[in-house]
């Protein structure tokens, strides 16, 4: 096998959607939300479909940009959008062993490319959140630095880097080339002209610009550098020279020659920027307002929570879960009648927590099952559902591989726990299978998308299970209900800690947002956890449960505010003024 050369050994390439994805409100990767002008949608349908067999010709667009700017056509190089102007800027300028100085954390493509170059990326933490310091930076400038690169308003962090900060690099740094990205700053309250006429003044400076996030061109991949003559000629030796298609030089023209239609959006993304802003931030939430065009807000501790409830809502934003920025939510500035859906979503409901086995689904041809054959496998004989439900009621019991293992047990037949639960999980599910899974895939569901789509708008609801999440995920999403539940507590989570444990609710407890709790499970196991969390709990018959009496008697013997036998009545209890409540 040819390996490719040995810079690329450690570096992963930038993660993209495959297809488009279908969000009401998609906030996560700072796109206009208003889409581009009427201006670009005719020019597009107007387009000259002859042309289309010509290599494209990039004349009228630079010109319209030499205009705009007041600076020469050969200070300008089309690029596909700003990230191959990153690429062919580092390709011209940079060798193995240079180095890139910015502030961490910054855009990820330059780092990309220069590690691909083989060349250093070094990354200077701030020390004050999210505040550029001159100081800071040019204490770390040394003889192997080539270039500095600035991204102003920054992305993700949105503070600005002032014209005078960059003049004063200029000035004292003429041996280094600046590169500055300017991607965001249209939405900031900067004249570019600030930043565009130091370019007349100096010789190390490029600058560089997309039309993505603001003339809302993302689909079309345009941008472009704007630099003296000299760097823009050494440039093109690195630029493929048809680099630009003809529909977006087409599209570009047109939103250059719209700037009514450009300025009115940009003032709206102001404005729904500042109203989010202040929105989060009188419920109490951590929130840093940017020069760009999105917000980060902290949520605190129910930052999964939060962002589950949002992706439910069909409302997608970018979380960081990783690095400087770890727990942050970049959430980009929407249409202003979008607000109130967001903030809707923030709204502080009654939580509701649910079991799965016996609960969600009627697992007597799965979990009951599984148990019952395990224990024929090893045992040689079969079990009844009675005995299965009279270990289940004693407590202590919540884990049917260690249910399996004490009936074997009783009857004296005494195996290594590891081979129980290897037969058992065979038995009922094996991912790796085509078709059926196993037993799982014999569970019916109870409590269904009908129960869910009634309570969605008042209640949010959580999962806490001892399933292990791969089972918990597989039947949530086979019968379509996953997307009700904003938070999961599984197996995995509590592994030392099975219920009647209350650790499963104590971490709902705290990373969940609720007015109060209401825990729903079948075993008295279910029913002491919420005793113990303190929340209020609701017994359910398991379904073709033997002695509904005797297990009602027993769960409410154990602490249960009430027990119900199916949806239906804890439906009517929702909706008789929230009688759950009382």
């Amino acid at each position: 096998m040819i390996k490719p050369k040995k810079t690329l050994a450690n570096i992963e390439p930038y993660s993209i959607d495959e297809f488009y994805t279908n969000y009401d409100i998609k906030l996560d990767s700072n796109e206009n939300p208003y889409g581009p002008s009427e201006a670009v949608i005719q020019a597009i349908r107007n387009f000259d479909v002859q042309k289309i067999k010509f290599y494209p010709a990039y004349g009228e667009l630079v010109d319209k940009l030499s205009n705009l700017t007041g600076a020469k056509k050969e200070n300008f190089i089309l690029t596909n959008g700003c990230d191959e102007a990153i690429n062919v800027v580092l390709n011209t300028f940079l060798e193995k062993d240079d180095e890139i100085l910015s502030f961490s954390p910054t855009f990820s493509m330059p780092i990309l490319y220069t590690n691909c170059i083989g060349a250093k990326f070094r990354e200077i933490p701030y020390k004050i959140k999210w505040q550029f310091t001159y100081e800071d930076y040019v204490k770390n400038i040394n003889n192997e630095t080539k270039i500095i690169y600035i991204t102003s308003p920054n992305n993700p962090t949105g503070e600005i880097v002032s014209p005078n900060i960059i003049k004063k690099l200029l000035l004292n740094y003429k041996d280094k080339l600046i590169v500055l990205d300017c991607t965001y700053i249209n939405f900031s309250n900067i004249d570019k002209m600030n930043y565009y006429s130091l370019v007349q003044e100096f010789d190390n400076l490029v600058i560089l610009k997309s039309f993505s996030k603001d003339f809302a061109l993302a689909g079309f991949r345009l941008g472009y550098i704007y630099s003296n003559k000299n760097i823009i000629e050494q440039i093109k030796k690195v630029t493929s020279p048809y680099n630009v298609n003809a529909a977006a030089t087409v599209a570009g023209i047109a939103a250059l020659s719209d700037l009514e239609y450009f300025n009115k959006t940009i003032q709206k993304i102001k404005t729904s920027r500042n109203k989010l802003a202040d929105e989060i931030q009188k419920l109490g939430y951590t929130v840093i307002n940017t020069e760009a065009n999105f917000i980060l807000v902290d949520f605190g501790d129910i930052r999964d929570f939060i962002c589950q409830k949002l992706l439910n809502n069909n409302i997608k934003v970018k979380y960081f879960k990783t690095g400087e920025l770890k727990g942050y939510f970049r959430i980009t500035a929407p249409k202003e009648e979008d607000i109130s859906k967001i903030l809707k979503v923030l709204e502080i409901k009654p939580l509701l927590v649910f079991d799965m086995d016996g609960v969600l689904f009627d697992v007597n041809n799965s979990y009951r099952l599984a148990i019952k054959k395990t224990f024929e496998h090893f045992a040689g004989k079969p079990l009844k559902d009675e005995e299965i439900q009279a270990v289940k009621n004693q407590g202590g019991m919540s884990n049917d591989w260690k249910v399996t293992e004490y009936l074997l047990q009783k009857y004296g037949v005494y195996v290594e726990y590891d081979k129980i639960t290897e037969v058992f999980q065979n038995l009922f599910f094996n991912p790796d299978n085509t078709g059926s899974k196993g037993l799982i895939d014999n569970e019916e569901i109870v409590f269904d998308k009908n129960f869910f789509e009634k309570i969605k708008n008042e209640y949010d609801c959580a999962i806490f299970t001892g399933r292990p999440q791969k089972e918990a995920f597989h039947s949530l999403e086979k019968y379509n209900i996953k997307k009700y539940f904003s938070f999961f507590i599984c197996n995995e989570d509590v592994p030392n800690n099975p219920k009647p444990s209350p650790l499963g609710l104590e971490i709902i407890k705290k990373h969940c947002l609720f007015s109060d709790i209401f825990y729903f499970g079948d075993t008295v196991d279910d029913i002491e956890a919420g005793k113990k969390a303190n929340v209020k709990r609701y017994g359910i018959i398991p379904p073709n449960a033997k002695s509904i009496d005797e297990t009602k008697e027993k769960l409410i013997e154990f602490g249960a505010n009430d027990v119900f036998q199916n949806p239906e009545e804890i439906i009517e209890k929702i909706t008789a003024k929230d009688a759950l409540c009382k």
